[in-house]
C-alpha cells in the first residue's frame, strides 16, 4: 500500500504535536518486524513503527494492550540505549518517506541524546540508530549494498523512493495495518503451537490411511484360510515337501522348504491375523478420528482466544519448555563480605552470578549491582535502602573484578533483574547508574577478605 507523501506528512506533523515531550515506556518488540513505543502518559495510545516490508509505516494507534516482547541480539542492545525516553520531536522528510524521530534520555548523571531513523522503503525498510552527531549505534536489518557499520557515520540510501502518488493516510488504514501486524505477532508467537496440532492432525490422518491400505491387503489373505482347508482334503502326504498344489486347476505356491502341513499352518495363521486386523481397523481408525475431532477442537478454541487466554491454554496442555532448575553445587556458591554488619554478595564466573541473581533466595528488595556495558561480576547488597558508602563499595568491588580501574556501574532493585538468553547473562527493567574515578585502597583490602558460601 502506497501512501501520499503530502497526505502522510501532514499526519506526521499532527504526531509530532502529540509526542512533543512525551515520555516512551521502553519499546516492546511486537513481532519480528515492529517495534511499539507506549506513551507513559496516556497509556492507551502507542507508537508504533512497522517495517513490514509490503507497508512499513510509522504512526500511532490506540492500544491499551500489554504485549510482552520478542526478543533478538538487536532488541536488546536498542532497549538499553533507549529505555524511557523523552519525544523532542519527531517529522517526515520533503521528498523521501524518512521518519527522524529525536529522543533523549537522563539516567541522572548526564542527558544523552539520539537520532532514530525510520526508513520507510518498501521491501527495504530499516529502523537506524544514530547518536546526536548522527554516528550510527545500531542497524535493524544489514544492507550488503550499504554500509551501516557502527561508529560510522549515517548516509542515506542512494535510491530515493518518493511517494508522489498513492493514497491519503486514514484511520481506517493505520488500525488495518496495526490488524495485520497483531495477526503476524500471532503467527509468529504460535507457530511452534500450530505446527504441533497440525502435526497431529496429519498424523492421526496418515494412520487411517495405513489402516485401510493394511485392510485392503488384509482382506485379499482371508482366502489363505479357505485354501488350508481345500490342501487338506486332497489326501496328499501332509509331511511332504513340494514346490505347489492343484486346486480346481490353479497352482497354490508353497515353501518347498517346509512340510505341506507347515505350509497348511502358516496359511492358517495368515488368515488369522487378517482376521485380527480387520476387526480392529474400526476401532483404530474410530481411535484416530477422536484425535483429529480433539485436535480440530483445540484448534478452534485456540482461534477464538486472545492472547493472555491463548498462553494459559498452551500452558494447560504442557506445551510450554520450562527451564531447568539450577541446583546448588560447589562451583556455583558466590562470595560475600561484611561491611559493618552489611552483607555483600559477589560472584565471579557466570556459574555464581546465575545462582546469585536468580536461585539463591535473597529479598527481592535487595540492590543488585554490575559494571555497566562489559562482562564482570553481579552483586548484592543485602539491604534494601543501602547507603551511599556501602553502594561505592559496591560499585568498587564491581570494578575489581572486572579488573577496571575506573568507569560506570548500574544499580537496581533485585526484582528488576530477570534471566536472559545465556548463562549469567542479566536483563534489567530500569537501573541508575553510579560513576567512579578509581578504587580506594581500603576497598582493595576488603576484597581480599571476601569468602565463599559454604
Amino acid at each position: 500500500m502506497r501512501i501520499l507523501h503530502s497526505s502522510y506528512q501532514k499526519y506526521i506533523e499532527s504526531v509530532n504535536e502529540s509526542l512533543k515531550g512525551e515520555e516512551l515506556y521502553s519499546p516492546v518488540l511486537l513481532n519480528n518486524e515492529t517495534f511499539i513505543f507506549p506513551l507513559v502518559s496516556n497509556n492507551r495510545k502507542s507508537l508504533v513503527v512497522s517495517l513490514n516490508h509490503s507497508s512499513p509505516l510509522v504512526y500511532l494507534v490506540d492500544d491499551d494492550h500489554f504485549y510482552s516482547s520478542f526478543e533478538n541480539p538487536f532488541y536488546l542492545r536498542f532497549k538499553k540505549q533507549i529505555q524511557k525516553s523523552l519525544v523532542s520531536k519527531i517529522t517526515l522528510d520533503e521528498k523521501d518517506n524518512f521518519v527522524n524521530l529525536f529522543l533523549s534520555v537522563d539516567d541522572g548523571l548526564e542527558e544523552k541524546k539520539y537520532h532514530l531513523i525510520i526508513e520507510l522503503i518498501s521491501m527495504k525498510p530499516n529502523l537506524i540508530l544514530l547518536d546526536e552527531n548522527d554516528v550510527i549505534i545500531e542497524a535493524y536489518y544489514k544492507d550488503k549494498n550499504r554500509s551501516l557499520i557502527k561508529g560510522e557515520n549515517y548516509v542515506k540510501p542512494t535510491s530515493v523512493f518518493s511517494i508522489e502518488n498513492g493514497q491519503s493516510i486514514s484511520k481506517e488504514i493505520i488500525n488495518k495495518n496495526f490488524d495485520e501486524e497483531l495477526a503476524n505477532r500471532r503467527k509468529e508467537k504460535y507457530q511452534a503451537f500450530n505446527r504441533f496440532i497440525d502435526g497431529k492432525i496429519k498424523l492421526a490422518n496418515r494412520k487411517i490411511k495405513a489402516i485401510e491400505n493394511d485392510v485392503k491387503i488384509a482382506e485379499e489373505n482371508l482366502k489363505f484360510s479357505e485354501i488350508s482347508n481345500e490342501i487338506l482334503c486332497l489326501g496328499i502326504d501332509l509331511k511332504s515337501h513340494q514346490k505347489f498344489v492343484e486346486i480346481d486347476g490353479k497352482k497354490i505356491t508353497l515353501d518347498e522348504s517346509k512340510t505341506v502341513l507347515e505350509n497348511v499352518e502358516h496359511f492358517f495363521k495368515k488368515a488369522k491375523k487378517a482376521k485380527e486386523t480387520i476387526s480392529r481397523s474400526e476401532q483404530n481408525i474410530l481411535k484416530a478420528k477422536d484425535e483429529i475431532a480433539t485436535y480440530e477442537s483445540i484448534k478452534d478454541e485456540f482461534k477464538s482466544l486472545d492472547e493472555k487466554n491463548a498462553d494459559k491454554m498452551i500452558d494447560r496442555l504442557g506445551m510450554n519448555k520450562k527451564k531447568k532448575e539450577t541446583k546448588e553445587t560447589p562451583f556455583n556458591k558466590p562470595y560475600k563480605l561484611n561491611v559493618n554488619g552489611t552483607i555483600i554478595y559477589f560472584g565471579r564466573n557466570a556459574n555464581q552470578n546465575d545462582y546469585l541473581s536468580f536461585v539463591m533466595k535473597l529479598d527481592r528488595e535487595f540492590t543488585w549491582l554490575h559494571i555497566k556495558d562489559k562482562s564482570g561480576a553481579h552483586l548484592v547488597i543485602a539491604n534494601k535502602k543501602p547507603t551511599d558508602k556501602e553502594l561505592v563499595i559496591a560499585s568498587e568491588i564491581a570494578l575489581i573484578c572486572s579488573k577496571a580501574a575506573s568507569g560506570e556501574v548500574v544499580y537496581t532493585k533485585k526484582k528488576n533483574v530477570r534471566r536472559g538468553h545465556t548463562l549469567g547473562e542479566a536483563i534489567l527493567k530500569n537501573h541508575s547508574v553510579i560513576k567512579l574515578n578509581s578504587v580506594s585502597k581500603e576497598t582493595k583490602e576488603l576484597f581480599l577478605k571476601a569468602e565463599r558460601l559454604k
